[in-house]
């Protein structure tokens, strides 16, 4: 622009000089000349100076430039970073709304469902088939077996209506009938630990074993109160017979046969038959144990061509009521 406006000063000033000489008609060339210079000085004189511009004007104008532009380019600039903050503030306070999510510990509370696991047992309720109280009562036979408790035992066995013709006024065949048949009481205690499986069977009653069975629970309900009727056999044995399953306290018919050979007499034929066989146990609802049991065994012994020495009898009977009593267990 500065240098535009010096451009036009000198072409205006050319111009009008150039005038001035086309009106002056002299052909004088020195009054001519003369008299053109001092028109000249005198036109040049009534015209505004040139002024030229340093470059420190220059600088300034460029100052006073950007003094202008430079606040609207800043209001420009600092009204982004106004609502940025604003933004940005906003921002913050919903990031605190997830404070409520800390609700999670409600969650926690799910534990306390789990006392009602221990609150809500389950009711005990007794069985009630053969089959479940077979089971029962082998459980707990089984348990003994495998914990190997200390108790105190007794057996009691009586005989009863003795018939033996001419051989009962003899004292020792009637002793020795008697004692093979299992006449007599003994007891032991046995010591934890020191299980026998003779003396305390491991149960493998059977369902068909039983004519009938009944279990209640006791009182206190701590309790099963068992009773166990086993279904009558003739000639039973320790092995393979209902009353051989469970217990081992009874002479079958080869022991009693092999004791009255000992004694010196002699029997032709024997019939051993169970006329009535129970068990009742007490067994411990929360760990399967017995807390007692015992065993009820009535029979009736019939023997054919009894001899002894001298003497025979074709017919001699008698009867034995035994009795097994399990106390006193210790686990």
């Amino acid at each position: 622009m500065n240098m535009f406006k010096k451009l036009s000063a000198v072409v205006s000033a050319m111009i009008i000089a150039f005038s001035f000489a086309a009106c002056n008609g002299n052909t004088d060339g020195v009054t001519t000349t003369s008299g053109t210079q001092e028109g000249v000085t005198e036109e040049f004189a009534t015209f505004p100076p040139v002024v030229e511009l340093t470059g420190d004007e220059t600088t300034a104008v460029s100052e006073t430039e950007q003094e202008t532009t430079q606040p609207t380019t800043t209001e420009a600039t600092t009204q982004p970073t106004t609502t940025e903050k604003q933004t940005t503030t906003t921002t913050k306070k919903e990031t605190t709304t997830k404070k409520p999510t800390t609700t999670k510990k409600v969650t926690t509370t799910k534990k306390a469902t789990t006392t009602k696991k221990a609150t809500t047992t389950k009711k005990v309720t007794a069985p009630s088939s053969k089959a479940d109280i077979v089971k029962l009562y082998n459980s707990a036979a089984a348990t003994a077996s495998s914990k190997k408790p200390g108790y105190k035992k007794s057996t009691i066995t009586a005989l009863s209506n003795l018939e033996m013709g001419a051989l009962a006024s003899i004292s020792a065949v009637r002793d020795a009938v008697g004692s093979f048949l299992g006449e007599g009481s003994t007891s032991s205690t046995v010591s934890k630990g020191k299980f026998n499986g003779e003396s305390l069977v491991k149960s493998t009653l059977k369902a068909a074993d039983v004519s009938s069975a009944s279990c209640k629970l006791s009182d206190d309900g701590k309790y099963y109160i068992v009773k166990i009727t086993v279904v009558n056999e003739t000639n039973p044995k320790k092995s393979g017979s209902a009353l051989g399953r469970f217990t081992k306290d009874f002479k079958d018919v080869d022991e009693i046969k092999a004791g009255l050979k000992e004694a010196g007499a002699g029997v032709d034929s024997m019939t051993v038959k169970t006329t009535s066989v129970t068990i009742n146990a007490k067994i411990n609802v929360s760990n399967n144990r017995f807390a007692s049991l015992s065993h009820n065994i009535n029979m009736k012994a019939e023997l054919n061509g009894v001899r002894y020495t001298l003497i025979r009898v074709n017919k001699a009977s008698a009867n034995l009521e035994t009795k097994v009593e399990y106390t006193d267990f210790k686990y």
